[in-house]
């Protein structure tokens, strides 16, 4: 029998620390001191804050007044908030007038279901399966409260029927349809100006969570509907702040209360600094950049298919140009994500539950993957800075871990 000084020796010989903890088997501390470079692929769930956004935050600083005021520098910071509420406008191809100020897309889209419900004694909803957790938990509330809510299914590569979608529209005869234009899983796009059309010939309420669509795709996809859901945090500005984009002449009951600010739809004080970056933020959106992602988010999924068995949801189908959700059969994606966060990669899954591991991702569920399934999907999600250095980096860390899990499955 070997000593416990031999086997060391075995793998000790010639051989750095690094190298010690790989002989080892302990591939997580490995990777973690090998990983001095951090690369983000997580885009989707918030990006970095641009200079341009900061400049524009420290400048909203100096018109720190109350923009209700009617003195000369409250009216100053509402001549400020204005501005960004033009530019906020402009990106999505409506009119300042239109723009109702939130904490954020989840506000938003509890906004248009809650606030339409407020003013329809008999109020339907058509929603979807995929949609954000925000809608869906909007949605159940407003189930226990009486009103009666549909589920358009949405196959396995998360597309939906158009002739099914008009049938649930003349048979169930839905207040309101909220249907999202991108998946902020799948980055699966759907055709809402053909939605907005269905339901406009039928006098039927339209709202879309174009939270992550907005930057990334031309304004013309989604602001046909009657209810738009925008974020600044997913576009390089702050947290905190959001918009729901609402139609000309359709009322809206507000769920806040205090005041009468945002053409009394959402009562409270703006915040302006929030307002100010998300203002910068839509000034700056550049769809020519967003559209180069598609380049290297195709350079991505083709060097991780020549090397791996794997599934790429959506693909070959109308995406977002930064998105991937990727399944490796038999990983479980918390498995990968420890491994990515250790050798410095920043990736995403199915929603964390309170505990902070990963549950199945209810997208997938939706679409009809089974649960251990819907567990193994893995987002990557680029951005403005990413390189094809950085893509490849990330490829090819991946490829090396699910190699090197596959391997020490196959030894046991």
């Amino acid at each position: 029998m070997s000593s416990g000084m031999d086997i060391w020796g075995k793998v000790t010989q010639g051989a750095n620390f690094v190298q010690i903890l790989v002989n080892l088997g302990l591939f997580g501390y490995a990777a973690a001191l090998m990983a001095s470079t951090r690369f983000y692929a997580d885009h989707n769930a918030t990006t970095p804050i641009s200079e341009g956004v900061w400049e524009r935050i420290q400048l909203s600083r100096k018109l720190w007044a109350n923009p209700s005021s009617i003195h000369e520098p409250g009216r100053k910071a509402h001549e400020f908030m204005e501005e960004s509420r033009s530019w906020v406008a402009q990106a999505v191809g409506l009119s300042p007038t239109q723009v109702v100020f939130t904490s954020g897309g989840s506000e938003a889209n509890t906004l248009a279901l809650w606030g339409s419900e407020l003013q329809n004694k008999d109020f339907r909803l058509l929603t979807m399966g995929i949609e954000h957790s925000s809608l869906l938990d909007t949605a159940k509330h407003l189930a226990k409260k009486g009103s009666q809510v549909a589920y358009l299914a949405t196959d396995r590569d998360g597309q939906i029927d158009l002739e099914k979608l008009e049938d649930e529209l003349d048979l169930f005869h839905p207040s309101l349809v909220s249907l999202m234009a991108a998946n902020n899983e799948t980055g699966a796009l759907y055709p809402i100006p053909e939605i907005a059309k269905l339901c406009e010939k039928r006098g039927v309420l339209f709202h879309t969570d174009a939270v992550q669509a907005l930057g990334k795709i031309p304004a013309a996809h989604f602001n046909s509907a009657n209810m738009i859901s925008i974020s600044a945090h997913k576009i390089y500005g702050p947290k905190g702040i959001g918009a729901l984009l609402v139609g000309k002449g359709l009322s809206l009951h507000a769920t806040h209360f205090g005041g009468s600010q945002e053409i009394k739809r959402r009562g409270g004080t703006q915040n302006t600094l929030g307002i100010a970056g998300f203002g910068a933020a839509c000034r700056e959106i550049d769809l020519g950049k967003a559209e180069s992602l598609s380049r290297l988010r195709d350079r991505f999924e083709e060097r991780l298919l020549s090397r791996l068995e794997t599934r790429i949801f959506c693909r070959g189908f109308s995406r977002l140009p930064n998105t991937s959700l990727i399944r490796f059969p038999g990983i479980s994606a918390d498995v990968l994500l420890s491994a990515l966060d250790l050798a410095g990669v920043s990736a995403s899954a199915g929603s964390a539950c309170s505990s902070g591991s990963i549950s199945p991702s209810h997208v997938l569920l939706a679409m009809g993957y089974p649960r251990e399934e819907a567990k193994e999907g893995l987002r990557f999600s680029w951005g403005t800075e990413t390189t094809e250095e950085i893509v490849d980096s990330v490829a090819d860390t991946l490829i090396e871990i699910v190699q090197r899990i596959q391997e020490r499955r196959r030894s046991c």
